[in-house]
C-alpha cells in the first residue's frame, strides 16, 4: 500500500510563498482509495462520528491523536518563517485541518485521513484506520 509520508505544501502566487497543509499523510494508491471509498458509501463515516462521541474514552483518544498532530507540525515548521495566519491554521486545527477537534459531535471528515495516518505513523494507529483494514 502506498502512503505518502511529506507535509505537503501549495504555493500561494498572491503572497509569493509555499504553504504547508494541515494533513501530512493520504492514500496514494487508487485501488486502496476506491475501496475505502466504497465503505464510505456503506454509512461508515457517520457511524464513527456516531461512536466516538458516544464513548468518552474514545473521544479523548482522538483529540489526544489530534493534539499529537498539532505538535508534529509544531516541529516541522518551528525552524521556518511562515506568515502568522499559516502558523494559526497549522496549529489550531486538527489531524487533516479538523476545525474544534476538541468537541462533540466528533467530525471525522473521511475514512481516507484516518487510514492513511494509520498506515503512514505507528504513532497515528487508530481504530478507524484498523476497522478500514479489516473490512478490505
Amino acid at each position: 500500500m502506498k502512503v505518502a509520508k511529506q507535509f505537503p505544501v501549495v504555493f500561494d502566487k498572491e503572497k509569493g510563498i509555499y504553504i504547508p497543509q494541515p494533513t501530512r499523510f493520504w492514500i496514494l494508491d487508487k485501488e486502496l482509495h476506491s475501496a475505502i471509498s466504497r465503505l464510505e458509501e456503506k454509512g461508515f463515516i457517520k457511524y464513527w462520528e456516531d461512536k466516538v462521541s458516544k464513548d468518552e474514552e474514545l473521544f479523548n483518544f482522538f483529540v489526544k491523536l489530534h493534539l499529537k498532530e498539532i505538535h508534529e507540525r509544531e516541529k516541522l515548521i518551528s525552524n521556518k518563517k511562515y506568515p502568522e495566519y499559516v502558523v494559526h491554521k497549522l496549529l489550531s486545527t486538527g489531524i487533516g485541518g479538523i476545525q474544534d477537534y476538541n468537541k462533540k459531535p466528533f467530525k471525522v471528515k473521511c475514512l481516507h485521513l484516518w487510514t492513511a495516518y494509520h498506515l503512514g505513523d505507528e504513532k497515528f494507529r487508530n481504530p478507524i484506520g484498523e476497522f478500514v483494514i479489516e473490512r478490505l
